[in-house]
């Protein structure tokens, strides 16, 4: 099954005359859409890097014609369409090759990058109807995977199959433990023959390895679909102990460089429909299937330190909005995991070390703009946050949507705490309340300015609750080499232990998996502990029912450290 999708990628409206010089804006693998990592000032690391005998995309302006072309079928053609098309041309290595085209248009144009480019930096150039780019600057590398996603979008949950039937994995037709599945992906690596025909049954990549939910799985099979150009399948077993959910976490690492996060659901025995943690139910996760919309309130409570703004932060806000899968998955990932109310799920009082890239920290607004779906408006202007003896504030609405507000001074403790609105034009009066744990401390904190090879003892107090009675303590190093990206690489652990503890000893053996930096490498570190919780509420709608209303708080103290 092909799982390239091209209609979603054509969402903008071509404006360039055909008569304007192309300009080529981004060069980024087809399935993860991932970018070069950016410094201090937002400026990109390196260049954008494709992987030798994979697809990719070119956006830009003026690279084609306004309606999308496609080729007639296989072989793939190096122009598009034949005469005064669109075409691609890479010099590397003192040589000059062309690329095969799977589409063209005026802002988006994908083709494959032939396996026999040399490794190293490129100049792209794109040629239509006469008239070249300027060039743009790529590095090929051997092997860089990106997977496909159900959105089209590189994030999210992957576009998987059933390994017995080949029907799709589905919410409501989840995946099981110990079932073999099957995913798809560009960017494993080069083949021997020609990469614009079917290329058959051909194992590429080296040391293929998919890490679900922290456990590392060998494929039965990694190497490219046998009836499509350019494209890759991985098969593969869900451990039979693994953890369950419709976010169970998984990547992909070939030849030592990890794909982009994506999401697997997954079932426990007995049952086709994957827990949802805002409580969907079995048929507001079959509309999500059906490529519906459902209606959930999330707002979330934060209490957090980082280093590096000097100091405790404390807000919340939120927001109710009217989305389809990708969206719920959105609100999911852009909130209560940025913001620590859920961390990975490692073993309770063990580690998993992961390879993944992880070059960002949270604690900034949350992106609402981001999250996608229709904003169901609750009130007008604002929202309020009341808790014990007397303590509240405003949650102020944003120009971008959604509520925020951050509190000067600190108002937040441990108890019960109530978010609630007066109602607006989608959503009535409500109230949703959760109970605050004793603020989470990282009481020795002030030991790790250096990250020493030895056991990590992280100690703490506060954060244990009925409803999360888990610390999680976890670390990432992300090495950046602009020079050579095949050098780039990133690890990251996750430990967890009973908050009662109040101690949890990271081993040495754990540690030393994260890299180092090399001279002339840009490195991104961080060390924390992290906590957080869950409860429901409900609330009346002007037009229909709200399918979840989910209440979070998160608690994190982040360190940017140096391993």
């Amino acid at each position: 099954m092909r799982q390239i999708v091209f209609s979603s990628l054509f969402a903008v409206t071509a404006v360039a005359s055909a008569l304007a010089q192309p300009k080529i804006g981004s060069i980024v693998n087809t399935a993860s859409y991932l970018t070069p990592p950016l410094d201090s000032k937002s400026n990109p690391i390196g260049n954008d890097v494709i992987a030798q005998g994979s697809i990719f995309i070119v956006f830009g302006t003026g690279m084609g014609p306004t309606t999308p072309t496609y080729p007639s079928g296989l072989p793939l053609p190096t122009s598009l369409p034949a005469t005064k098309g669109t075409s691609i041309s890479i010099s590397a290595g003192g040589q000059k090759i062309a690329a095969y085209m799977f589409y063209t248009s005026a802002l988006q144009v994908q083709a494959i990058l032939p396996s026999n480019t040399p490794v190293g930096d490129a100049s792209v150039t794109l040629t239509y109807n006469g008239q070249t780019s300027a060039p743009f600057t790529i590095s090929v590398v051997e092997s860089r995977v990106g997977i496909f996603t159900t959105n089209s979008q590189g994030y999210g949950t992957v576009a998987a199959q059933h390994g017995t039937d080949s029907t799709p994995v589905l919410l409501t037709k989840a995946a099981h433990p110990g079932e073999t599945v099957v995913i798809y992906g560009t960017g494993i690596g080069p083949i021997t023959g020609p990469d614009n025909v079917a290329p058959g049954s051909e194992q590429v990549g080296s040391d293929v390895v998919v890490t679900i939910a922290g456990q590392i799985v060998k494929p039965t099979y990694a190497g490219r679909v046998p009836q499509f150009a350019g494209e890759d399948q991985i098969d593969f077993a869900i451990p039979a102990n693994v953890v369950t959910g419709c976010y169970v976490p998984v990547s992909v690492t070939a030849s030592g460089q990890v794909s982009q996060d994506f999401v697997l659901p997954i079932a426990a025995s007995g049952t086709d429909v994957c827990t949802h943690i805002f409580g969907l139910s079995a048929s507001a996760l079959a509309t999500l299937d059906s490529g519906g919309t459902v209606n959930v309130g999330l707002f979330q409570i934060l209490v957090a330190y980082v280093a590096a703004l000097g100091g405790p932060v404390q807000g919340a806000g939120g927001l109710f909005d009217n989305a389809n899968a990708s969206a719920v998955y959105n609100l999911y990932n852009l909130i209560p995991v940025a913001y620590g109310a859920v961390s990975y799920p490692a073993p309770l009082n063990s580690c998993v070390v992961i390879d993944q890239v992880n070059t960002s920290g949270g604690f900034n607004l949350p992106p609402f703009n981001k999250i996608g779906g229709t904003e169901l408006v609750a009130d007008a202007e604002t929202l309020f946050i009341n808790g014990p003896s007397g303590a509240n504030a405003n949650i102020l609405r944003q120009t971008t949507g959604g509520y925020v507000s951050a509190f000067i001074p600190p108002i937040l403790g441990p108890g019960s705490w109530t978010i609630s609105g007066m109602g607006g034009v989608d959503v009535g009066a409500f109230k949703a309340t959760i109970t605050l744990p004793d603020n989470l401390s990282w009481t020795n904190a002030g030991n790790f300015k250096s990250v020493p090879q030895a056991d990590l003892t992280i100690a703490w107090s506060g954060g244990n609750s009925s409803a999360n009675p888990v610390v999680t303590v976890f670390g990432n190093s992300t090495i950046v080499n602009p020079a050579d990206p095949s050098m780039s690489r990133a690890k990251s652990f996750y430990c967890a232990a009973p908050a009662s503890a109040g101690k949890l000893v990271v081993p040495a053996s754990v540690r030393a998996q994260l890299p180092s930096a090399a001279s002339g490498e840009t490195s991104f570190g961080s060390l924390g502990i992290a906590s957080g919780g869950f409860a429901s509420f409900t609330a009346p709608l002007k037009k229909g029912t709200l399918d979840a209303g989910v209440i979070d708080y998160g608690e994190a103290y982040v360190l940017s450290v140096a391993y």
